[in-house]
């Protein structure tokens, strides 16, 4: 089952920068795609194309924010894209590091929760 939330503290935790997150949307939704799978959608925005994710038929946009007003008041095309579009925006080194780093964050969200999860006063 895909939790939208941990997924969402784990990118919090791994962003390597604090740019705006207009800057990150390529990195984020093809790092989405790799690890959950589903599709990488596109739309046009001032600056050229936005990448965002489509899994299990629901819309995610990790750059606007996960129960954001802004998710909801954009129009989004939903434009399908291949992984090879995002991926030209960004180093393969930039690429490679946020993932790990978000692989990190997310084990050690996991564990936490089932650690929490099991645990009884």
């Amino acid at each position: 089952m895909f939790d939208l939330m941990l997924v969402y503290e784990a990118i919090e935790r791994s962003r390597m920068y604090k740019a705006p997150a207009d800057d990150q949307d390529s990195l984020i939704s093809l790092l989405i795609y790799n690890v959950f799978g589903g599709d990488i959608l596109k739309t046009h925005r001032k600056r050229g194309w936005h990448f965002y994710n489509r899994i299990d038929g629901l819309r995610i946009d990790f750059t606007r924010g996960a129960l954001g007003k802004s998710m909801r008041e954009k129009k989004f095309e939903d434009i399908p894209a291949t992984p090879d579009e995002p991926a030209a925006c960004f180093e393969k080194e930039q690429y490679s590091a946020f993932f790990m780093s978000f692989v990190r964050s997310f084990e050690e969200l996991v564990g936490l929760r089932s650690y929490q999860q099991g645990y009884a006063y």
